[in-house]
């Protein structure tokens, strides 16, 4: 039997030690976190490896070995956080202070509070002494907060053993939360696609006591207009329907999924509860952020030109290539020139698995009114470098959320509750001994 009290107890060390690891993304520094998991896996005679990208940007791999029966699972993580200004927390970001029921700290949710989770899930695999029936192994990575160039994506061109010849994949990306009294898991299986796009526009340089009709500024201010003038249809992928279907369940509200006019429902619904929730309506659309302008360097002198990027976010079903040629005959300007900075297409694993049906099941062993839904990420995540190669991953971090805690993500005060780290350590154990297919 498990005591889960103890369990508890070493969960909540784990997040403390973690957290007062300073990985802030640059520089990294995710090697001493590396380090501390491998002799916590020492301890527990689990073998881990440690893989450096570069000098400090630990990467570490430990691992259960399996009977063979099935393909591996892993569990994955990323060690760096992003910056946190102490000046403006009400706690020490890497204090690790516990206060009102609260760990606090950078990483509590992104994402070293799962890692924690899944450190104990591999405990306790080991400590019951059963042999699972596929490898289980845990990847804790550097530089996701990046790009993860000396992370996932590095460590995936190493040949590491099992890595890409998992069948599944467990990570961050799904997070739950209460709806109407019922608890309702989000469990990422598709993420939006990425298109970052820069254009520039040029004007006529010279004294800026003598105005000119060809302002490259005010031609740009035109141009981005134009996008703050958009209204983009609504696009439903089948995770998207998944997801209005699950939460229209939730709230008790009847939709039929054999209606000829589905989707016309699904839209309705979402407008109608969900107008203000920027995570649901992300889902729904194509988006662009105009982020960054670029212009002149003197107060004096009018700029011979003006860039501006823009952070364009694909629905499954949308190309980057087919959304640029979309984004020009939206500006409608041939002077523009265009330059790509980055592309990724939008992936989706599929829900009919048996790991979808274990994670569905386990949240509702440890709370019986529980929902699972499938869930379209507006953001990137290291899930996509598995999915893309064929591996079915899904982001799935067993807690309840309110949107002001979610909000505290890479934010002020990041936190999270001791109930949501006892709970979610074992909902995450029962997932893992499910598909390890141990008792």
């Amino acid at each position: 039997m498990i005591n889960w009290e103890q369990v508890n107890q070493e969960v909540r060390q784990l997040l403390i030690d973690l957290i007062k690891i300073n990985t802030t993304n640059p520089p990294g520094n995710e090697l001493e976190a590396a380090k501390y998991l491998q002799a916590v896996f020492e301890r527990e005679g689990i073998d881990s490896t440690i893989y450096e990208a570069m000098p400090g940007r630990g990467n570490l791999v430990a691992r259960i070995p399996g009977s063979g029966q099935a393909r591996p699972l892993v569990l994955m993580a990323h060690l760096d956080v992003v910056a946190a200004n102490p000046a403006q927390w009400s706690h020490d970001p890497f204090g690790a202070e516990i206060d009102d029921g609260y760990i606090w700290g950078r990483g509590a949710i992104d994402m070293k509070g799962m890692l924690a989770m899944e450190t104990m899930a591999l405990l306790l695999l080991k400590r019951s002494g059963q042999t699972p029936g596929r490898e289980i192994i845990l990847a804790a990575t550097a530089d996701e907060e990046a790009g993860s160039e000396q992370g996932l994506e590095w460590l995936l061109k190493q040949d590491v053993p099992g890595l890409l010849d998992a069948e599944y994949v467990i990570n961050e990306g799904g997070e739950g939360k209460l709806e109407g009294g019922v608890p309702v898991y989000a469990c990422q299986n598709g993420e939006k696609g990425v298109l970052w796009v820069k254009m520039k526009v040029r004007g006529i340089p010279g004294h800026a006591s003598m105005p000119s009709s060809d302002n490259a500024i005010i031609r740009m201010a035109k141009l981005l207009s134009r996008i703050g003038r958009y209204k983009p249809a609504v696009s439903l992928s089948e995770t998207a329907r998944g997801f209005l279907s699950g939460m229209a369940q939730a709230k008790g509200v009847r939709i039929s999924p054999d209606s000829a006019n589905l989707d016309y429902s699904l839209r309705l619904f979402a407008a109608r509860h969900f107008k203000n929730e920027r995570s649901v309506q992300a889902m729904l659309y194509n988006t662009i952020s105009p982020t960054i302008i670029r212009a002149g360097e003197k107060t004096n002198v009018l700029p011979e030109a003006c860039e501006a990027t823009l952070d364009c976010r694909l629905t499954p079903g949308e190309t980057p290539e087919g959304f640029l040629g979309k984004l020009k005959s939206l500006i409608n300007d041939a002077s523009v020139e265009w330059e790509i900075l980055q592309e990724a297409e939008p992936t989706e694993s599929p829900i009919n698995t048996e790991l979808f049906a274990i994670i569905r099941n386990s949240a509702q062993t440890v709370n019986p009114k529980a929902l699972t839904v499938p869930y379209l990420s507006p953001g990137a995540t290291d899930s996509r470098h598995f999915r893309k190669r064929g591996i079915t991953a899904y982001g799935f971090f067993p807690v309840i959320l309110s949107e002001t805690e979610l909000q505290r993500m890479h934010g002020i005060d990041e936190r999270i509750s001791l109930t949501n780290l006892h709970q979610g350590i074992r909902i995450l154990y029962e997932v893992v001994k499910g598909i390890a297919g141990v008792c």
